[in-house]
């Protein structure tokens, strides 16, 4: 098929040539040899088809590939961290507002515990990529005031995390606020009698008299804080509600991409998953839908696939690493081969992946913790083949000012065919904007390349040689002048032995001569006064 593509612009440029030898004085026969050319099946399978490779088996036979990587929602995009704010007025005692009042200084700690919202889950600890924490203080007091904001298990460089803040009065309301870049923190919230979601801190404020400004019996001051725009790199605790599933994906198999009637049957084609794990939680994961479609849009489910599907569980101890595990399924355990036989073009899946089992247990997860799944559908180039049709369709131009001198071109194509395989062909000439056939390169689909001899293990002994010669004529050319695409059709069998189909293998050594060669006969028009 690929093959043919390239002769057609071969014989237009041909014919190109042959229209400028006016004033030539006699009638001769041009032949002109195009393609020599010898094709292994590798060769074509290799040429470009993204995600599919092709498979050489320790005995020479061949596997093709077709692949998708499917992913997971990532943890950072479905376990989120909501802005934390706190915010408290405390009171100075008549004690308090005495000794500021004789020694000019006082100190106030106050600690608390301040529970963290994060709904259903439980936070253990976390490691802070990015946020910032805003820390503010406002007073009814005309006197300086600094306040440390100590989280006693917040650790960040190797030391006690304990921003301050300091507002130096000047006028009413006495305020000032600071901001402190999260990133590099981490917090135990497991140090309180809850175990779990809040951290213990201390605030001390430091109150310094200023001048001879007053001080009321009844003076206050509030503190805010707000932890905001979050991210993590870690997180541990428990998490029961997660679900890290995402849309359909789509596996292609070009294979099937210009396929039209016919069936066949492959020997042994498989579906492969291998899974890639780095979510330290327990999941639960299903195929809920697994449907393929033809290009005349008949769609099949594959089924009997498993159900859960195998998960590799990453421990808390584990966490940072990937873990694999991976199943197969094949005709013996689903329906692949009447999935198959169907001609899939496009395969649309869906993953369900949810958190199940391992309650009470604590989890470990990373902002890139995620689950891969690579999908491969092997199809080992061995099976029967009964009237399956390819097709493909490309544009076509015929430039020949001059059609009326090409009285006839005659293509001689011979081969050797190499692969247990009948190909009947035919190239069809159309008008795409009335989507008329206008001509064919056959009377009618020809057997132009018979299988080859096999002996009786279905090995290729000796190839099958064929001519097939195909005639132009000067009408034939005036009706191509008006295609403007080629429509490619080859039907393929694979032999019969005694009533019997046998199934036929390929294998890299299998190889196909094709030779073309033009030949026209040109009507010469002598040019006026020459």
């Amino acid at each position: 098929m690929l093959f043919f593509g390239s002769c057609i612009k071969d014989l237009t440029e041909t014919a190109d040539k042959i229209q400028n030898i006016d004033g030539i004085q006699w009638n001769p026969t041009i032949a002109v040899p195009l393609v020599y050319s010898r094709l292994k099946l590798e060769d074509l399978l290799k040429q470009g088809v993204v995600d599919q490779y092709l498979r050489v088996e320790s005995d020479g036979s061949m596997t093709l590939v077709y692949s998708d990587m499917y992913e997971s929602e990532g943890a950072e995009n479905i376990l989120r961290l909501d802005d934390q704010n706190f915010s408290e007025t405390f009171a100075l005692t008549p004690a308090q507002v005495s000794t500021l009042n004789t020694e000019g200084e006082v100190s106030v700690l106050f600690n608390r515990e301040l529970g963290y919202s994060f709904g259903s889950r439980e936070l253990d600890k976390l490691w802070f990529k990015n946020g910032t924490m805003d820390l503010s203080i406002s007073s009814t007091l005309e006197h300086d005031i600094s306040l440390s904001f100590t989280i006693k298990e917040g650790m960040k460089a190797g030391s006690t995390f304990s921003p301050t803040v300091t507002a130096a009065y000047t006028s009413l309301p006495n305020s000032a606020s600071s901001t402190e870049d999260l990133a590099g923190l981490e917090i135990d919230f497991t140090k309180t009698a809850q175990g779990h979601s809040e951290m213990e801190v201390d605030l001390e404020f430091t109150i310094t008299k200023k001048g001879s400004n007053s001080i009321k019996p009844l003076e206050t001051i509030t503190f805010e804080v707000g932890l905001l725009n979050q991210a993590y790199s870690r997180i541990d605790g428990l998490f029961l509600d997660l679900d890290f599933s995402v849309g359909g994906d789509t596996l292609e198999i070009p294979f099937f991409d210009n396929s039209g009637g016919g069936s066949f049957t492959l020997t042994d084609p498989r579906l492969k998953f291998a899974i890639d794990n780095s979510i330290g939680i327990p999941l639960v994961a299903r195929v809920t839908n697994f449907e393929g479609f033809s290009n005349t849009n008949s769609a099949i489910n594959l089924t009997g696939l498993p159900n859960p599907i195998p998960i590799p569980i990453v421990t808390k101890a584990e966490i940072g690493t990937v873990k694999r595990d991976s199943f197969e399924v094949n005709k013996s355990t689903t329906n692949l081969i009447d999935y198959l036989n169907n001609k899939p073009a496009k395969n649309v899946y869906t993953i369900d992946i949810n958190v199940g089992g391992g309650s009470g247990v604590r989890h470990s997860v990373l902002d890139i913790s995620m689950l891969r799944a690579r999908v491969d559908v092997e199809i080992p180039l061995s099976g029967t083949a009964r009237g399956y049709v390819m097709e493909t369709i490309q544009p076509f131009d015929l430039l020949l000012e001059n059609a009326e001198q090409v009285e006839e071109v005659l293509l001689r194509l011979y081969t050797e065919n190499g692969f247990p395989i009948d190909v009947e062909m035919q190239i069809y000439f159309e008008d795409s904007l009335t989507n008329t056939v206008l001509d064919s390169l056959f009377g009618s689909d020809i057997l132009i390349l018979p299988a080859a001899n096999v002996d009786a293990s279905g090995r290729v002994v000796s190839p099958n040689p064929k001519t097939v010669d195909a005639t132009m004529d000067n009408a034939s050319v005036n009706r191509l002048k008006s295609a403007n695409r080629i429509r490619l059709r080859a039907t393929f069998n694979t032999p019969f032995d005694g009533g019997v189909q046998p199934d036929v293998k390929f294998y890299t050594d299998y190889d196909l001569l094709l030779q073309l060669g033009v030949q026209a006969e040109v009507l010469i028009v002598q040019k006026v006064g020459q």
